[in-house]
């Protein structure tokens, strides 16, 4: 086991990195696994996570891209962008991007099946909603999640940039006030040329200070 999500006494949970080669892949499965076999029932039984908003990294979108790329009739040249105009909504304030899952009118997730109140498309699912867990979590997992989030966002803003321009077309906005996004701001980082979570070490998204909290070597 390289990771460990465990209950406190406050009945909040908290997560422990037993293992430096641990991936964000083995951070979800952790989180899978506490959520069958401690929590009961696993989940509440209701929707109210897929009304929120729901950011997406650049694995998460190029998996949608993957797996649903015929089912969302995608524009074949430029498929990610064409992902990103069509199913997510993409807001810009000065330098600053934020892609999320496109919603709808009444502000749920685009695939959330509201009669039947699941998601249509579990499978393929984004790291926000894998890692959501239905209890309150300690600073350090609530901060281990945000800061996995906010790398892979900044690689998938990263790569609409470079695609928009290799495409020649000026970045599609859904919404923007300023717009002044620049390529600089969004160096490679963890997330580059990643295709799936379980290439992706968690040392190597986490700043030092967060590693530091999170990690207990297992012969300790």
């Amino acid at each position: 086991m390289k990771l460990r999500v465990f209950q406190k006494p406050d009945k909040s949970y908290d997560i422990e990195v037993l293992d430096p080669q641990a991936t964000i892949q083995d951070y979800l499965d952790a989180i899978n696994y506490f959520i069958e076999t401690t929590m009961e029932p696993p989940c509440r039984g209701c929707d109210e996570c897929c009304w929120e908003r729901i950011p997406l990294t650049s694995i998460d979108a190029l998996t949608y891209v993957e797996k649903l790329a015929e089912q969302l009739d995608l524009e074949k040249n430029w498929p990610l962008l064409s992902f990103l105009k069509d199913y997510c909504y993409i807001y810009v304030e000065g330098p600053v991007v934020d892609i999320s899952l496109g919603y709808t009118l009444e502000g749920a997730c685009g695939f959330l099946n509201q009669e039947e109140r699941i998601c249509s498309n579990y499978m393929a699912r984004s790291l926000v909603c894998q890692s959501f867990v239905c209890l309150e979590s300690s600073e350090q997992a609530q901060e281990l999640r945000s800061q996995l989030v906010n790398a892979g966002m900044d690689e998938l803003v990263r790569l609409w940039l470079i695609q928009s321009q290799q495409a020649g077309q000026k970045p599609f906005m859904h919404e923007q006030h300023q717009a002044a996004p620049c390529l600089e701001d969004y160096p490679v980082n963890a997330f580059t040329g990643k295709v799936g979570y379980g290439q992706v070490l968690l040392k190597d998204v986490c700043t030092p200070e967060l590693w530091g909290q999170i990690f207990r070597a297992s012969d300790q």
